[in-house]
């Protein structure tokens, strides 16, 4: 009895890879289409995957352009044939290609894919690795951005030459245009 429980539970959370992966890992093939049906709730999910604090919130601007235009694509051919397997060759061909290229630009923009680094440290002759989640390495260049906003504004406000009052009162981000 438990194993038909457990076998049931399996088979019904598989079509959706919000349930079936572990939040820490990264999905390898996020979009496996065969129905309409299920691949509208895999589109929902990815939809959804893609807003802040999402797996794939850091996907650029341009990758994320082309994953919903291959998602519109892929619907609309499930849509006309039923599913998959109902589809001709040429069309099986062209919703395997658009999937594969789908998995693959959010595999590459998954906030758990692990990147690494090897460089040698100044002073030494020993290669040093290090290695962050991309999530990790994109927050710490938004961060290092907005750092490095927040230290210029400072700098103009403060540097030689920087008593622009009107540029630097609160809440003002003009920059002064002033020679130097």
């Amino acid at each position: 009895m438990r194993g038909r429980i457990v076998l049931f539970a399996v088979v019904a959370l598989a079509g959706s890879p919000a349930y079936a992966v572990d939040k820490s890992m990264v999905i390898e093939k996020p979009v496996v289409a065969d129905t309409p049906e299920t691949f509208a709730q895999q589109k929902a999910w990815i939809e959804s995957e893609m807003q802040p604090d999402g797996r794939y919130e850091f996907t650029k601007p341009a990758d994320r352009q082309r994953v919903n235009t291959l998602l519109g694509q892929m619907s609309n051919m499930l849509q006309r044939s039923g599913s998959v397997a109902s589809m001709d060759h040429d069309t099986r061909v062209q919703m395997f290609n658009d999937q594969e290229e789908v998995n693959g630009l959010l595999k590459h923009n998954d906030a758990n894919r692990l990147v690494c680094q090897s460089f040698q440290p100044i002073g030494s002759h020993i290669p040093t690795t290090t290695c962050v989640t991309y999530r990790q390495r994109e927050e710490t260049a938004r961060n290092t951005k907005i750092g490095m906003g927040q230290f210029d504004l400072s700098r103009v406000c403060n540097g030689p030459g920087g008593n622009d009052q009107n540029a630097c009162a609160p809440g003002s981000h003009q920059k002064s245009t002033g020679g130097h």
